[in-house]
């Protein structure tokens, strides 16, 4: 699509960087109407395109910031389906018109994305509630997407897709394949709220499940800023709070209760500043999530403790122990290449520094270079059992990067899971 859409809209042969930035732009917006005109999973590949760093846009890697902008429209403003059409599949699902099931509903949409649009909504006792309706449609289009393999290395993301082999790419299908079940979605949202239940940051809405269905997700309204309005107006500390946050849920997640949601979309957060400057962050959209295994969390929980370890030989010797028990190594001789090396370094920078991480899209843009370089080269591989849990991680990194925030990285995991160390008895 991509490609067609830079065919349309110039002939210029020339090679000039000027030019290809304003067809960047032109052919974004081309792709963009066309993936919300179809929805479906091509409007979930220009989403990730939009704040993938490593994505590769009109041939080469990454794209220009405007291209990137018209494409996170997607996040939460593809075009919408009409209000008749919508009531249509809640009146299906839920046996009566969302005018007689609510005390108000608003028949224009405040979000709508790859799947469903969202609609606000009053219940009777005068609580706000947001409906979440999937398209019409919209299941039989994405399920004939995920049948190409090809498309379904697309949904990987650029750095991974190329690097998985059949196994991988049958358990992100079925991973997307799941997002179409919304009666799924609503336990998976349950079960992360009650993990974070007591959290000083993280919030979940409340699913109403007497008007929910697999189709149609009602629950109580989150408010506040998008993750794009917090980067370009949000203050330092309010930045630097969220990315805390949003790094706590991810990491911790699965560390943690071996929870994974695996399609961290910069649309699935919203950040609530209070009064006195506290920011919450309202998480979103659980339709591809899954539970780890207590033997995966395990090994990679190693991992993750070997990368706190200040004694920088047992870190080493732990971190890379991680790596054989995860499945992420594949062959040992690679280990002292370049390649691995940028990577392992890359990975701990946040954890190495004591004080404040600059997390900026830079550092976002160079991970998700040298995590290319290192599967490309073959001794780092991504296997079933662990590629939605560090497809969740790529991503979420580079929409921490967005928030070009400074924010104590290392102390927020050693709270969350500790050393890893046994006390002496």
């Amino acid at each position: 699509m991509w490609a067609r859409a830079k065919q349309i809209v110039t002939t210029d042969p020339t090679g000039s960087d000027d030019d290809d930035h304003v067809v960047d732009e032109e052919a974004a917006r081309v792709l963009a109407a066309q993936a919300g005109r179809l929805k479906g999973g091509l409007a979930k590949v220009a989403q990730l395109a939009a704040y993938d760093p490593g994505a590769t846009l009109g041939g080469r890697s990454g794209a220009t910031a405007a291209a990137r902008h018209v494409l996170g429209g997607l996040w939460d403003h593809a075009p919408a389906v009409s209000a008749g059409a919508i009531a249509k599949v809640i009146e299906d699902d839920l046996g009566r018109a969302p005018q007689a099931l609510f005390a108000h509903w608003d028949p224009s949409p405040l979000a709508s994305a790859s799947l469903g649009q969202v609609h606000a909504a009053k219940l009777r006792d005068g609580t706000d509630v947001v409906i979440k309706v999937q398209y019409p449609g919209v299941a039989d289009a994405l399920r004939a997407d995920l049948d190409d393999t090809a498309f379904v290395r697309k949904l990987a993301g650029s750095e991974i897709g190329r690097s998985l082999d059949e196994s991988s790419l049958v358990a992100l299908a079925d991973a997307v394949r799941g997002e179409l079940d919304y009666r799924a979605e609503a336990a998976a949202q349950e079960r992360f709220a009650t993990a974070w239940a007591g959290h000083h940051a993280l919030r979940f809405p409340r699913v109403i499940d007497e008007l929910s269905s697999a189709r149609v997700l009602t629950m109580t309204r989150a408010r506040g800023r998008t993750i794009v309005d917090t980067a370009s107006t949000g203050t330092p500390d309010l930045r630097s709070q969220a990315a805390t946050a949003i790094y706590e849920f991810v990491w911790g997640s699965a560390i943690l209760h071996r929870l994974v949601n695996a399609d961290p979309n910069p649309g699935n957060f919203l950040v609530e500043e209070e009064a006195d400057g506290h920011a919450l962050v309202w998480c979103l959209d659980f339709g591809c999530s899954l539970e780890l295994p207590e033997a995966v969390r395990d090994a990679d929980r190693e991992l993750w403790w070997g990368l706190l370890d200040d004694d920088f030989e047992k870190a080493a010797e732990r971190f890379r122990m991680g790596l054989a028990k995860s499945g992420l190594l594949r062959r040992t001789d690679t280990m002292a290449s370049n390649a691995h090396r940028d990577w392992e370094r890359m990975l701990a920078a946040p954890l190495f520094t004591h004080g404040d991480f600059h997390w900026s899209p830079a550092y976002a843009r160079e991970l998700a270079e040298t995590t290319g370089r290192v599967l490309a080269s073959g001794g780092v591989g991504l296997p079933a059992k662990i590629l939605l849990l560090w497809r969740q991680r790529l991503g979420a990194a580079a929409m921490i990067g967005m928030l070009d925030a400074k924010a104590p990285f290392r102390r927020a995991l050693l709270e969350l899971i500790g050393t890893g160390r046994r006390a002496l008895r």
